[in-house]
């Protein structure tokens, strides 16, 4: 191993090591790990994962800054007692208690979080927190705080694309993030040479990060390269990596068996010479810090310790199981800020502008990042071209990976505590950032309101052109551009899925979108971006209902969450209810305005613009005056969300109906085909929901 020795950042004093109090540490950590193996082996809880071999953890934890962050993998037993010096923690989440400070029960033993303590929230999916630590870097570098984000995995993680997410996050931007591969050569049953090829740290170095391979047996050199490294980070030098090469001394947890897929020779070669805890007892006698005999005695005590914990968290009490639907999504706790400029005529592209340039005057930390979004027109639509030109530094052009944008977004979302704004560029392209929003989604809930990440993720979503398909026909978005989108994220719990049909909506409910607590998806049709006021019929005086949702008040406003506008087009008693959202709203609206001047009447024509949760009330409100519905969507009908709607629509008012509620949807073919004929066959229009309300006229 070879690195260089730097100062201590100014104005930082050097972190000093009491190497006997890191072994204390290191052999509680090995207690336990004996201590839970045992439990599980005896049948107190369902499931182990141990530490054995990687109790090195305490030394890394030991060189950095309380205020650094730390991202743990479910190996880093040591490294969370050393941060917090809770052993009562551990236990509880082995025994699922309520009390337990890592997510109150709901995840996995050895799944280390605390928002107190610094500790991001670990997940099971191996590197999945990898682009989050990323987000962190880069909130740690923006406000020039000098700390230190630490991601920790297995060898395992090092092949995934979560990591080399990471790795390119931190190489990119230069952040101050410390990546530790711990190599103990195997990844549950698969050995390390399935993981890469070559030499890793050189590959990470040649990204122009600093790499070191080091011994992980030995606690001190851990220690002290990591000192010197966290300097360099806090002096802007980073990023940095770690390689600590040693071994796994059990089963990867207590659902495998380490004699099928290790040999004995090998296990015990293992054993023998990769033993961290007794490799620092040794040094430690040797320089006379402590004596042969304080080697038991410290085993002694810590199982004393674990002991009169594990007899107080068995007193405590267990998780009640009416608690399962608590803490899924924490919306917006303010009340709508009513409009109160004057009003103008704008599309809804302005309206975002606007929407963006209100959320930076309030909140000058916040920012959108996402593929040419920092150019000088605001990226391919000019969503934040005001930002680039009245608030220079706050639209980013990010790297060509979704996942590289939804990590910076999410990391920093956490780290900050406010909604930070990644931009993709189509729906589409979200799929290489679907874990990292699913996890994201999921981390409220996990840490049972620990955490938050209240990232804010805007895309265009839909085909492409300059209005409803009843005003303008085609548009020419083509495959990879013109999917709907929310049958995506609406079937993940935890996220808020947003999705505006007007200029007035799209600005009050993006600027509510930077105020929520759960992360956002914020759906916008690029056919309504220049979209003027629908017609009844093509090239006819604009619907006046509609009208009024394209005058657009300057400054600041917000639009709830949760609650769907409801519009009545005719006169009378509504005979129907069209349930829409986006671009489908304007088609409903369309066919209502037809249908009520060539029959008379009226249609109730709602407009969810909150998709996850959906507004149940005001559907019931309209569906029991009408008895009668329409559910129209963008997406296909397989599995889609409006499938959803129409469900929830008959199972909820089956004896209420007069007839089957119906649902129209594009056609069950990839989105989209780019000629005009084939485009416009595939999505519903004014036409379809016109023969829907016609047909129910006669039954």
């Amino acid at each position: 191993m070879t690195t260089n020795v730097t100062a201590p950042a100014a104005g930082r004093e050097a972190r000093t090591l009491d190497p006997v109090e890191l072994y204390r540490t290191m052999v509680m950590a090995r207690t336990m790990n004996d201590v839970l193996k045992a439990r599980k082996t005896q049948g107190k809880f369902p499931f182990y994962i141990g530490c054995a071999g990687h109790e090195s953890m305490a030394a890394v934890v030991a060189a950095l800054d309380d205020e650094d962050w730390l991202s743990f993998y479910y190996r880093d037993l040591a490294g969370w007692l050393q941060r917090t010096d809770d052993v009562h923690g551990v236990l509880r989440a082995a025994y699922s208690r309520v009390t337990d400070p890592m997510c109150s029960g709901r995840n996995m033993p050895s799944h280390y979080s605390s928002r107190e303590f610094h500790v991001m929230p670990t997940f099971s999916e191996v590197g999945g927190l990898a682009p989050f630590a990323g987000g962190v870097g880069w909130a740690f570098k923006r406000d020039s705080s000098q700390r230190v984000v630490l991601f920790s995995g297995g060898d395992g993680s090092a092949a995934t694309n979560d990591f080399n997410v990471l790795l390119r996050q931190a190489t990119v931007h230069k952040l101050p993030v410390l990546m530790t591969i711990w190599n103990n050569h195997w990844a549950i049953m698969t050995e390390q040479q399935a993981q890469w090829a070559g030499d890793l740290t050189a590959q990470v170095r040649a990204m122009d990060a600093i790499a070191v391979d080091v011994d992980a047996v030995n606690p001190l050199e851990v220690y002290e390269t990591t000192r010197q490294l966290a300097e360099r980070l806090r002096n802007g030098e980073g990023p940095a990596f770690m390689h600590l090469h040693g071994g796994l001394l059990d089963a990867h947890s207590s659902s495998t068996d380490i004699r099928r897929y290790r040999t004995r020779e090998e296990i015990e070669e293992t054993t023998r010479t990769k033993d961290p805890v007794k490799r620092m007892g040794e040094m430690l006698v040797e320089q006379g810090l402590i004596q042969q005999e304080d080697i038991e005695r410290f085993r002694d005590e810590a199982k004393a310790r674990i002991d009169a914990a594990e007899d107080q968290v068995l007193t405590e009490p267990e998780v009640p199981a009416e608690r399962v639907t608590e803490r899924v999504i924490e919306m917006p706790s303010a009340a709508p800020q009513p409009p109160s400029g004057p009003t103008r005529k704008i599309p809804m592209i302005e309206a975002v502008n606007d929407a963006l340039v209100e959320i930076v005057k309030r909140d000058p930390g916040f920012f959108v990042f996402g593929q040419d979004v920092g150019s000088s027109t605001g990226g391919v639509f000019n969503a934040t071209q005001r930002l680039v030109k009245e608030y220079p530094g706050t639209a980013i052009s990010s790297a060509l990976n979704e996942q590289f944008i939804a990590g910076i977004a999410a990391g920093c979302s956490m780290a900050d505590d406010k909604a930070r704004c990644g931009e993709i560029q189509f729906v589409d392209y979200h799929q290489s950032a679907t874990q990292t929003i699913r996890l994201a989604a999921r981390i409220y809930y996990q840490s049972f309101g620990d955490w938050n990440c209240p990232m804010l993720l805007r895309m265009k979503a839909g085909s492409g052109g300059g209005g409803p398909i009843s005003d303008s026909g085609s548009g020419g978005g083509a495959f990879g551009h013109s999917n709907a989108g929310e049958q995506w994220f609406t079937n993940v719990p935890g996220l808020i899925t947003v999705c505006p049909a007007t200029p007035y909506d799209a600005k009050g409910l993006l600027i509510e979108a930077s105020q929520a607590r759960s992360p956002v998806v914020f759906l916008e049709r690029g056919r309504l971006y220049r979209a003027d006021v629908p017609t009844v019929t093509k090239g006819g005086a604009p619907i006046p209902q509609l009208a009024e949702l394209w005058n657009v008040p300057d400054g600041y406003y917000t639009e709830p969450f949760g609650k769907a506008r409801t519009i009545r087009i005719g006169s009378g008693a509504p005979m129907a209810t069209i349930v829409s959202w986006g671009m489908m709203f304007l088609e409903g609206a369309i066919a209502a305005a037809r249908f009520a001047e060539a029959r008379g009447g009226a249609v109730d024509v709602i407009d969810l613009r909150t998709l996850t949760p959906f507004d149940t009330e005001a559907i019931r409100a309209s569906v029991k005056e009408t008895n009668r519905a329409i559910v129209v969507t963008e997406e296909s009908d397989l599995t889609s969300f409006g499938r959803h709607i129409h469900s929830w629509i008959a199972e909820n008012f089956f004896w209420d109906m007069d007839t089957a509620p119906a649902l129209v949807t594009a056609l069950a073919a990839p989105a989209v085909p780019y000629n005009a004929p084939e485009e416009t066959a595939f999505y519903p229009t004014a036409d379809d929901i016109y023969a829907t309300l016609e047909r129910f006229s006669r039954e």
